[in-house]
């Protein structure tokens, strides 16, 4: 078969596990070929037709295996724009340096005008729970703890020029990543660095907002975070976190047990409950 194209990303077999987060990602497509006018106006998704993964899905994902990781890959992707002869898409399931074979439009998104992009279960609550606290965010400085491939902190970004937006996270791949999203995005305001939720590398009293999205249950030890995210919160600052109650690791948590979590951290907190989901509202002592 014909290689077409090469794609350009920063995967990793880590971030690429991350797949709600990879649909957001950004990746550039090399026309190689002939082809150099795939991409046009006219449609606004494509099919790609790609090496496979690399990884495998446990059993329970048997599906994703069987799209992205058997004896070709297939993506649907929303197309962003072209520079030169590099093409910048959204949503593609495939490793960097991956050749890409074929790429036809797909129509569906185009002739129903409510289509929306294929996403999970989780991924839309989250988005609707982002815009719900959006305006709680005030400050020069924000930070997007556990920022992961950087797609919340870059719409903050967007939502508040003003302000400088940092987004921290463990995986070297995953702030590549989020620096080539914003890049392609065009925003400017955001500065992203790796690094540990229990040991932050910014000065005491920093930030004016500190927001935390469906991350806090991953963590091992939420009290410390807790501590150390306090520790660079100024004094006038606030915490804005947001829990699923129904999607949790080994502790299913309610309002009342994120409360005392924050309580016992050493904040006034405020805690309520929509949608099955846990909003937190935390604040240094006076």
């Amino acid at each position: 078969m014909e290689i077409i194209g090469k794609v350009h990303n920063h995967t990793s077999e880590d971030n690429l596990k991350m797949l709600p987060l990879w649909r957001q990602a950004i990746s550039g497509i090399e026309i190689t070929g002939t082809e150099d006018e795939i991409f046009t106006e006219e449609h606004s998704h494509y099919i790609v037709i790609h090496d496979p993964l690399k990884i495998q899905f446990p059993q329970s994902k048997e599906e994703l295996n069987k799209r992205f990781c058997a004896g070709m890959g297939a993506s649907v992707v929303s197309y962003i724009q072209k520079e030169g002869n590099m093409h910048y898409i959204r949503g593609l399931m495939a490793e960097n340096g991956a050749s890409i074979y074929h790429i036809l439009p797909y129509t569906y998104f185009d002739q129903i005008q409510e289509a929306q992009f294929p996403q999970g279960y989780m991924e839309p609550r989250k988005m609707k729970s982002f815009s719900d606290v959006l305006s709680l965010m005030d400050g020069k400085n924000i930070l997007d703890v556990g920022c992961g491939l950087g797609t919340l902190a870059i719409m903050i970004a967007q939502a508040k020029p003003d302000a400088l937006v940092y987004g921290i996270d463990v995986l070297d791949s995953a702030i590549d990543q989020c620096k080539f999203n914003a890049k392609i995005e065009g925003v400017t305001n955001t500065k992203f660095v790796v690094a540990n939720t229990y040991e932050l590398p910014f000065e005491e009293g920093y930030f004016d907002t500190v927001a935390c999205f469906f991350m806090l249950h991953h963590l091992d030890d939420i009290p410390g975070a807790l501590i150390d995210i306090k520790r660079v919160l100024k004094p006038s600052g606030e915490v804005v976190a947001v829990e699923p109650i129904d999607h949790y690791h080994d502790v299913q948590r309610y309002p009342e047990d994120w409360k005392a979590l924050f309580l016992e951290a050493g904040y006034k907190v405020d805690v309520w409950e929509k949608d099955n989901i846990s909003y937190i509202r935390a604040g240094h002592k006076q």
